[in-house]
């Protein structure tokens, strides 16, 4: 089973900074902007960027930010 990162936490990130851009939030983050596309997109961050966007987020509880992903049955 796997998880990724919700991109709500993302879009928590820039209302509660009150970002305009992916770049602002990024550049927060300590990221690339690519970075967060990715993660936008279902990209797992790495485990050290995933603990800088729960922060940034004031996410406390980790099951609050993320979605299980559900993978196809094997052929």
């Amino acid at each position: 089973m796997r998880y990724k990162l919700s991109p709500l936490v993302l879009d928590k990130i820039r209302s509660n900074r009150g970002f305009s851009s992916d770049a602002q939030l990024a550049h927060e983050a300590g990221v690339t902007v690519g970075t967060i596309s990715n993660i936008r997109r279902g990209a797992t961050p790495s485990f050290k960027t995933a603990i800088r966007l729960l922060e940034l987020a004031d996410i406390t509880d980790v099951r609050a930010a993320i979605v299980k992903v559900t993978e196809a049955p094997a052929a």
